[in-house]
């Protein structure tokens, strides 16, 4: 298992990772971090300074804006190298692999467990969601200037983690979490294809498996408190005979809230579509809303 970040990952050194983190912390004030502010607070020698910024730059960790004042900034590759060399250094994980998944809500790799164990990481990347959807979250991370992506991939990072602790506690179709650090939530590597990929399924497959994901929404709305937000074949994946699993969790909504009901007859309205149109399957989507709000004990059989 290797990778081209690995592979950069093992091309740094301490005084690297330094540089690295030192602009991280400042760029919570400064979009550009001055130069001299970098030496001054990483407290490395400007000639050995500037070498370092050079290498960080040409690896495309960092972004450099000339003008009056040199500054430095973090790319999202170098966001990636801190969290990944963060769980790295707390005996997580022993190594990156390769990209497996590129969605708007973040890449996904595989990682090698510190005991040998395969394991997916994602990566969040939030601008590539819109505005308004992160502003719709009653969180902290609605409350981050447009700007400020990293700062929203690092709560919607922990805000995925800690509510898929939750879920997987109670029996929902999600994956194990396993850890996070600052936009990385480190998950059980789950086998299977995106629902949208699978072009034939018996409806006894299809029943089971829209059985479960109505199951985990339930569990989500009857037992966590919260309502998925943005199901879809895109975020259901498909693991063979029946079973699969729901992903994408960052962006739900806390059922109290005014639109929670909204967004949960559409999450339940849209999968029960789905399996209708793609694999024939007739289920009664208020029925199935109803079994999701706990009205009634069981899910409702195909028509």
């Amino acid at each position: 298992m290797a990778s081209r970040l690995q592979e950069i990952i093992e091309s740094l050194d301490r005084d690297d990772l330094r540089v690295l983190r030192t602009i991280e912390k400042l760029m919570s004030r400064h979009e550009y971090v001055p130069l001299d502010i970098i030496e001054r607070r990483s407290r490395i020698p400007g000639g050995r300074l500037w070498k370092i910024l050079w290498r960080l730059s040409d690896l495309k960790l960092v972004r450099r804006q000339a003008g009056p004042v040199t500054g430095y900034t973090l790319t999202y590759l170098g966001l990636d190298v801190i969290a990944l060399s963060s769980l790295m250094g707390r005996g997580v994980i022993s190594r990156v692999g390769e990209r497996i998944g590129v969605g708007k809500e973040g890449d996904v790799y595989l990682v090698e467990l510190a005991g040998g164990e395969v394991a997916a990481a994602k990566l969040h990347r939030e601008g590539r969601t819109s505005f308004s959807k992160i502003r719709r979250l009653r969180s902290p991370a609605a409350m981050v200037d447009r700007k400020q992506w990293f700062r929203i991939a690092k709560l919607l990072g922990e805000r995925e983690f800690k509510v898929l602790v939750r879920l997987h506690e109670r029996g929902a179709w999600v994956p194990e979490p396993i850890a996070w650090d600052r936009h990385c939530v480190v998950q059980e590597y789950r086998e299977g294809v995106e629902l949208y990929r699978v072009r034939e399924m018996s409806l006894e497959e299809a029943y089971s498996l829209l059985e479960g994901v109505l199951t985990t929404l339930r569990i989500a709305y009857l037992d966590v408190g919260i309502v998925h937000g943005d199901l879809s074949e895109y975020n259901v994946i498909y693991e063979g005979d029946g079973r699969g699993v729901v992903i994408d969790w960052p962006q739900y909504v806390y059922k109290e809230e005014e639109n929670a009901d909204e967004l949960l007859e559409r999450d339940v309205a849209y999968i029960v579509g789905f399996m209708r149109r793609r694999y024939g399957l007739q289920v009664d989507p208020g029925e199935a809303l109803a079994y999701v709000k706990g009205a009634r004990a069981s899910p409702p059989r195909p028509g």
